[in-house]
């Protein structure tokens, strides 16, 4: 009897195996890349890995617009945001993602700093569900936090106001691409709105909807943060600011400080610096011309970048900052990606160009820029140069001046704009004008 019993029970158990559906193993991604964060992409969502050594630690986040509507204003190549954003483990095991804002500090050891940790909470700017925690990594899907109207990360609601921006179209929004490097990641997006009554916009009145391409930056910041050096009012650098508070003081105090490139010597050449020798930095300073630019004015674009050699060299650095072509057929680069610095050709009527840099919050460290330059900026040259110097130069007497004086006159800015990306003001102190 217990033989017959055993037996029925395994043939019962048998059958219950066999009628089972088998167990579909897990869809192999169709994207795999490693960096910053780990990217994989299974069937249309995407995920991240981030490292357990990543939580807590710092990174900016850039977003830059890769396509706008036409007669906005704006053009590819423009930022559009900027935070700084870390990594936080909650405690009913959700991953957030919170916002840093250097507004009000103390050290530590300073007993204000508990009134300062309470009024100054950091916003979640998203919540993720751990997917899984392996080989020391959190695993997140993050296709809803790109896709969805984020303006931490995406575009801010006052740029959406004078836009006249509705409602986010979700079916005609999507990420397009990320790409992961060592120190940072890319995403690409594109994103569409509906318009409302008060939009400006050409494809409002004529489609009710503006699209926009997007690419968000995750710069990892360095984990030992560059020395600040402190603004002072008789130099003219760009400068940040946050209010500090001691024990001690009687008045709080704002401190400013400098933007600036962190330029370093290569250990073995620190000996030959001290003796006055020109030395190479570790890091220089490169800038890219942007591919869309008419060929005939790309070299003197890159003499503009070369003229700021002889300063640096004043500094004791030779070789320290250099312009170059974009190598137009990298397919690993892109001109959105955080790690370059790019002269970016904008097709405008607007008579301008302007030299703005990317850097660390908490020291004023640059970490990149994107000048951008109007096409338009040679009717501007033109007009200056006619009026100034045609009394004496028959070659500005022209409507249309040769190519080699125009070019001069784009080297002449562009070297001005270079100025402005590495952290100086206009020298109205010194001017006789």
């Amino acid at each position: 009897d217990v033989i017959e019993r055993t037996a029925r029970k395994k043939k019962k158990k048998d059958k219950e195996v066999a009628a089972a559906p088998a167990k579909k193993p897990e869809p192999k991604p169709s994207v795999v890349r490693n960096g910053l964060f780990k990217v994989t992409k299974v069937n249309q969502d995407w995920f991240f890995e981030i490292g357990d050594s990543l939580i807590g630690r710092e990174f900016l986040t850039t977003t830059r617009y890769t396509s706008t509507p036409a007669s906005s204003g704006k053009f590819g190549g423009e930022q559009v945001n900027e935070q700084t954003v870390y990594w936080e483990v909650s405690p009913d095991s959700q991953l957030l993602l919170r916002a840093k804002l250097l507004i009000n500090t103390a050290d530590s050891n300073q007993i204000i700093n508990k009134a300062i940790t309470i009024s100054n909470e950091n916003p979640i700017i998203g919540s993720f569900k751990i997917e899984s925690h392996k080989n020391k990594a959190y695993k997140i899907k993050v296709n809803s936090f790109f896709n969805e109207d984020n303006p931490a990360v995406g575009i801010p609601e006052t740029t959406k106001k004078n836009y006249g921006l509705a409602a986010q179209v979700a079916g005609a929004s999507f990420i397009e691409d990320i790409k992961s490097f060592p120190m940072n990641t890319e995403i690409r997006m594109v994103k569409t709105w509906k318009t409302g009554p008060t939009s400006t916009l050409p494809t409002a009145r004529y489609t009710g909807k503006a699209t926009f391409g997007l690419n968000i930056s995750f710069i990892l910041l360095p984990e030992k943060p560059m020395m600040r050096r402190y603004f002072d009012p008789r130099v003219g650098y760009f400068a940040d600011s946050y209010n500090e508070f001691t024990d001690e003081q009687q008045r709080v105090q704002s401190k400013r400080f400098i933007v600036r490139y962190r330029l370093e010597p290569k250990p073995e050449d620190v000996e030959k610096m001290k003796r006055g020798e020109l030395v190479e930095p570790v890091k220089p300073i490169v800038y890219y011309i942007d591919p869309a630019t008419p060929k005939q004015w790309r070299k003197y674009l890159i003499q503009g970048v070369n003229d700021w050699q002889k300063a640096f060299e004043k500094a004791g650095f030779k070789n320290a900052i250099i312009g170059k072509e974009w190598p137009e057929n990298d397919s690993t680069m892109s001109l959105e990606d955080a790690r370059y610095s790019v002269i970016r050709y904008l097709a405008s009527p607007i008579e301008n160009a302007y030299g703005p840099n990317v850097h660390d919050p908490r020291t004023g460290e640059i970490l990149e820029s994107h000048i951008c330059w109007y096409h338009n900026v040679m009717s501007l040259l033109h007009d200056w140069y006619m009026i100034q110097a045609s009394s004496i130069d028959e070659a500005a007497q022209k409507m249309n001046f040769d190519e080699e004086l125009m070019g001069e006159l784009i080297r002449f800015v562009s070297s001005h704009e270079v100025g402005h990306s590495l952290g100086l003001r206009h020298n109205f102190g010194a001017s006789s004008t």
